[in-house]
């Protein structure tokens, strides 16, 4: 059953004061505003329904009406934005960027119903993390869930790349200390460290030229069978030998 509070309808959650999501949407149509907000606040969460227990809405939802507005209610607790990118006094996709600048881990979802189709380029590389046609509010759930995956997944990345940067420093710092393994010689700079894909490019390429005409042999010695090695060589793009009639090789 759906009650009238005098402004909206409103559900009857077990716990109305919690949700997953602060969601700040920004348009200036009063009738968009009002539809996506009640579609978004009818869905219910999932984060936490084991520890809180009954049943809560996954998003909460704050408005603004143009780019000034929208900056001033961006706070720490918004974790999402929907953004229009047809507004007053500031474009969308200068909000975007505002945004990006501010907050790094905030998922931003760009949409429009009048903005040409290369808006759609413009806001992605504003910083937006989804962009969609505005089609009514029924759309808007799924592309909101898409922004905040992407969003989640590129800061996952990103943290890991740090740590991978930060494990580079503190292994070149260590290299005249390192015991040298068969095969490896400890780095001198940060510059010797290398990625891990090039790293076992070089090595397979080596490995390669050793068995060339033997890549049966090669597989044998890496532990994998003969079509897990074409597919090994093919992932760090290390030219195939294959061996041809009268015991020449053939690279592709």
């Amino acid at each position: 059953m759906l009650a009238y509070n005098g402004s909206r309808l409103a559900l009857p959650w077990d716990r109305p004061e919690e949700y997953d999501h602060l969601v700040l949407v920004v348009d200036d149509d009063p009738l968009h505003l009002a539809s996506i907000r009640e579609k978004l606040e009818a869905i219910p969460g999932r984060a936490r329904t084991a520890s809180l227990g009954g049943t809560y809405p996954r998003f909460r939802v704050v408005t603004a009406v143009d780019g000034v507005q929208a900056e001033r209610r961006a706070t720490s607790q918004v974790t999402a934005a929907a953004v229009d990118l047809v507004l007053p006094r500031q474009s969308g996709i200068q909000l975007i960027q505002a945004l990006r600048r501010k907050r790094p881990d905030l998922a931003i979802f760009a949409f429009t119903a009048a903005a040409p189709p290369s808006e759609a380029v413009a806001a992605m590389m504003a910083g937006a993390d989804h962009f969609m046609e505005y089609q009514g509010a029924d759309y808007f759930v799924q592309a909101l869930e898409l922004a905040i995956d992407r969003r989640r997944l590129a800061r996952l990345i990103e943290h890991n790349e740090a740590e991978v940067d930060a494990a580079r420093e503190r292994l070149s710092r260590l290299g005249g200390s390192l015991v040298a393994l068969p095969g490896l010689r400890p780095p001198h700079s940060v510059d010797a460290v290398l990625p891990f894909h090039e790293a076992a490019r070089r090595y397979l390429a080596a490995s390669a030229k050793l068995f060339v005409g033997d890549p049966r042999g090669l597989a044998e010695r890496l532990g994998v069978s003969y079509f897990a090695l074409r597919r090994l060589l093919k992932r760090y793009g290390v030219p195939f030998p294959r061996t041809v009639r009268g015991g020449a090789s053939l690279k592709r």
